[in-house]
């Protein structure tokens, strides 16, 4: 059963991943989906304490896959191979930051709310 809680919160999380990616390509796409991922993540850890089918479905599952480490970083060495250090450089600053401020965001707000 909680093998089949992740996977379909995987399933949807990778669709809704993609469906963004369709709209807003590139680096900017990738950045919205990890920081949007992030603020969700800390609004749901007040949740997920309280019930753990949501973190294993949502959690692990959904944002999981919503977010994506691996896109972060081929877009990041793309960029570097390119010769474009600098905007490399600031893409993972944005992305590891506004990971770190999103969530905490979140978690404040679910703070909040719970």
């Amino acid at each position: 059963m909680i093998l089949l809680a992740v996977a379909i919160g995987g399933f949807f999380g990778a669709i809704s991943r993609y469906a963004i990616s369709l709209k807003i390509q590139g680096m900017t796409g990738i950045l919205l989906v990890n920081c949007l991922g992030s603020l969700l993540m800390g609004l749901s850890l007040h949740i997920a304490i309280q019930t753990n089918w949501i973190a294993i479905f949502w959690i692990t599952g959904f944002l999981g896959a919503f977010t994506t480490f691996s896109t972060f970083a081929v877009q990041f060495v793309e960029s570097w191979s390119k010769a474009e250090q600098s905007k490399a450089i600031s893409y993972a600053m944005l992305t590891l930051i506004g990971g770190f401020i999103f969530v905490t965001i979140g978690w404040w707000i679910g703070n909040f709310l719970y």
